[in-house]
């Protein structure tokens, strides 16, 4: 890149986004690298240092390169953008090189929306990592700010039985025809999609989603003709809103100026630019109504011409699967130990093509160390189609798995300590970062998360029910809703209450009977919230278990929780839960009920202003 009296030359957006369209046509990865961006972090960087930038003009910009400020002062968080969540040995490889090299405490998170995130980098250090996430095709542009965010695809993307079609092409055009667009550069908020190709069970939570591609194939003229069904206007948080079917069938060749339309009604919508809370395309659609919202995304679908999305669908090397041949009998032949069996029977789906299974790798909090990393992209090469998966669920699957290397699989992941059962299932509990990083944090929900898992790992008979075993646990640590806990059959979300000496004292407010994932997507809900009541921090692996027990002890044979409790009503949960909040009040001043979870300071609500708005 030329430079002038030391500084990059200063380019316009819509040449970087002609560049990067054109570099997306042979990229390594799903989003193509470009080093002038990591150059102009470096300056820009230099500069806010120095105090030569305003924190309101260094902000935006260093989002948009996918970092994010923390509640610790001069810490910064990187997001990684993993499109549909596909991960090579390679990627796997250099995420844990950065958790060994860069983080601080030596870990990297899958986030709820597919992404592995580092916390506590020094700025100056960001550049490096930045650059090191190129050269194995991931990159962390727009992973941040009011941008399109990273898409989300289904871990059964092309394995799944009853798929109508694999939409991982489609969402490689998408996140390429999307990034870097001068449109999306400051939306009024941010901008979350998903494809999938199955309309029977939903693996990416659809209907929270602002922009959900559903595949579908219609018959025109005796010929069959791929598409999708569009769904606009889910999200959680203080307003939580199920997506809507904005359209039945968009033809492959239209999905893309569907998806600019889209972007255009909501860029141009200044209503939603005079309160950043209030500014996703949910509140959209809520003020003006469905048809009027289709109106306008009609009026501009007016105004575009063809966009041939062929051209940046190919990641040929990304998307290419071998699947191992085993030329021997394995350890497989010796698999009556009761630990392999009791895996099995959780964590191995078989897939569509007979003798290949995916393996669900249940992560402790999301969390995986450098060893980890290493240990997965190893697994990753000897025993799989050569890909892995990073799912919303905080877990990884392994694709294309041998039924006789499974025995293996299951070894080589006990030596990592990834060889848990209950890969989502109630033993697997999805938390947000909370405390432990987010500026908006309320709660320790990492710290609620273990103890919740410490909790029921302690239950023995209560996990014999199978329908015990289907109950979802979701955390928040604040109400924004990063851990999905609207979604949860069981979720909660950070609070405070205060003791009787005027303390505030960690809670959690409690949400029931949220559904996704197990059935169509027309059958998600937003769960219950239980008004007027929250639940002491300490208390909550308690409440858990009495509301697990009172399930097991009522449900009717092959009843599900969401069945039950609209069968039997909240009542006697509702009394479960005001009763552990009245200990909150009959607290004694210090008693353990007034720390949180993993702290050893008196609780006290401190929240920053967050950057998810700026």
């Amino acid at each position: 890149m030329s430079t002038q009296t030391g500084q990059t030359q200063t380019r316009s957006q819509e040449e970087i986004y002609q560049e990067s369209l054109e570099l997306s046509k042979s990229s390594v990865g799903i989003i193509p690298f470009i080093d002038y961006e990591i150059q102009r972090l470096e300056e820009e960087a230099a500069a806010f240092v120095a105090g030569e930038r305003e924190v309101a003009e260094f902000t935006p910009f260093r989002l948009r390169q996918g970092v994010y400020g923390q509640r610790q002062a001069d810490a910064q968080m990187i997001r990684v953008k993993i499109p549909g969540g596909i991960l090579t040995p390679e990627a796997l490889d250099v995420l844990g090189d950065i958790a060994k090299d860069y983080a601080p405490l030596e870990k990297g998170h899958i986030t709820t929306r597919e992404n592995v995130q580092y916390h506590h980098i020094p700025l100056d250090r960001c550049p490096e990592v930045l650059r090191l996430l190129g050269s194995v095709g991931l990159s962390s542009r727009e992973a941040c700010g009011n941008t399109v965010r990273n898409v989300i695809g289904s871990p059964t993307a092309g394995v799944c039985v009853g798929e109508v079609f694999n939409p991982t092409p489609y969402l490689t055009a998408y996140v390429r025809f999307g990034l870097r667009h001068p449109i999306s550069q400051n939306f009024p908020r941010k901008w979350k999609s998903a494809f999938t190709g199955c309309d029977h069970h939903d693996h990416v939570a659809a209907a929270i989603q602002d922009l959900t591609y559903v595949a579908q194939i219609r018959e025109e003229g005796g010929v069959q003709k791929k598409g999708f069904k569009v769904f606009v206007g889910g999200g959680t948080s203080i307003m939580p809103k199920l997506a809507k079917p904005l359209y039945d069938f968009v033809a492959e060749e239209d999905y893309l100026r569907v998806a600019l339309a889209l972007w255009t009604v909501f860029n141009n919508a200044e209503t939603l630019r005079k309160n950043r809370m209030m500014a996703r395309v949910k509140v959209l659609i809520d003020r003006i109504g469905l048809d009027t919202f289709r109106e306008l995304v009609d009026a501009e679908l007016e105004k575009i011409g063809p966009i041939d999305p062929k051209p940046y669908m190919t990641a040929e090397e990304l998307q290419r699967e071998t699947p191992p041949n085993p030329t021997a009998v394995t350890s497989n032949g010796h698999n009556g130990a009761d630990g392999f069996q009791k895996w099995q029977s959780s964590n191995v789906v078989a897939q569509s093509q007979q003798g290949f299974n995916l393996v669900h790798v249940a992560v402790r909090r999301g969390d995986l160390n450098p060893g980890q990393f290493k240990g997965l992209a190893e697994i990753v090469r000897r025993y799989t189609g050569g890909r892995a998966v990073a799912t919303l669920e905080q877990n990884v699957v392994l694709r294309w798995v041998p039924n006789a290397y499974l025995h293996d699989v299951w070894h080589a992941l006990q030596d990592i300590d990834l060889a848990n059962p209950g890969a989502e299932s109630i033993t697997d509990v999805t938390s947000c970062p909370g405390t432990d990083s987010c500026k908006l944090g309320i709660t320790s929900s990492m710290g609620l998360s273990k103890a919740i898992s410490d909790e029921i790992g302690t239950w023995n008979g209560l996990l014999e029910d199978e329908e015990v075993q289907k109950v979802r646990i979701k955390i928040s640590g604040c109400p924004n809703g990063c851990g999905q806990h609207h979604i949860a059959n069981i979720g909660f979300h950070g609070a405070a209450v205060k003791g009787p000496d005027g303390q505030q004292i960690p809670a959690y407010e409690l949400f029931l009977g949220g559904n996704y994932g197990s059935s169509r997507i027309e059958d998600s809900r937003i769960g219950t919230r239980i008004p007027l009541v929250k639940v002491p921090a300490k208390a909550v692996p308690t409440i858990v278990r009495e509301i697990t027990s009172y399930f097991k002890e009522n449900r009717q044979e092959t009843e599900g929780f969401n069945a039950f409790l609209d069968r039997v009503g909240l009542e006697e949960l509702t009394t479960v839960a005001a009763n552990a909040q009245q200990k909150a009040k009959e607290a004694e001043a210090g008693s353990d009920l007034y720390f949180d979870w993993e702290r050893s300071n008196i609780y006290k609500l401190e929240r920053g202003e967050g950057e998810c708005m700026v």
